[in-house]
């Protein structure tokens, strides 16, 4: 046999190399993705304290709900009879 790698195997390098070359590509691809959601993540946006030291919530107290605040809700009981269909077929 000769020394020269046959074409079949010349194609099966160039193929393995493409392989790599995808593989190395898309893991960057998902990196930078994953990085990009992550920096623009809502919970993450950084707060700014005024001079005066409070910051939405009484001074010196830390908020356990991330800021949130969904005010005092209430549940009313319903005020009259619920409407009901039935049929028999």
């Amino acid at each position: 046999m000769s020394g020269a790698p046959s074409r079949i195997e010349e194609a099966r390098r160039r193929a393995l190399g493409a392989k790599q070359a995808a593989v190395a590509l898309a893991a960057a691809g998902f990196l930078a993705v994953l990085l990009l959601a992550r920096g623009s993540h809502p919970g993450q946006a950084s707060t700014s304290s005024s001079s005066s030291g409070s910051s939405g919530t009484q001074a010196g107290q830390e908020s356990s709900d991330g800021g949130f605040d969904f005010g005092s809700g209430s549940v009313a009981p319903s005020t009259g009879t619920p409407q009901t269909q039935s049929s028999v077929s």
